[in-house]
């Protein structure tokens, strides 16, 4: 299941969860799939994102552990230390 903004909802993809109004009314009931008149609907309702299914698609490896290291660049103690080093090490499982 992945969060979209309604912007980058197509055609042919599926509802996971319900989509509410407000007030809490399902306006479409999750397993529906998505069609260009339920989108523009969605939009004008102002409803700003929605769960589809699929999976999240990561950035390059290598972005990733530019972005650790640029966040970390001043840490010296070994306990901010070893966390970098458990987040690294959680990344490399990722892109197993």
């Amino acid at each position: 299941m992945i969060k979209i903004p309604i912007d980058k909802a197509k055609p042919g993809m599926k509802i996971v969860r319900d989509v509410v109004n407000e007030a809490g009314m399902i306006i479409i009931p999750a397993g529906r799939e998505l069609n260009e008149s339920l989108i523009d609907k969605l939009s004008m309702m102002n409803i700003s994102v929605i769960y589809v299914e699929g999976e999240k698609e990561l950035p390059p490896k290598e972005e990733v552990f530019e972005g650790i290291e640029k966040r970390f660049k001043k840490a010296d103690d070994p306990y901010t230390l070893l966390i970098k080093r458990a987040l690294k090490t959680y990344i490399e499982e990722l892109y197993k």
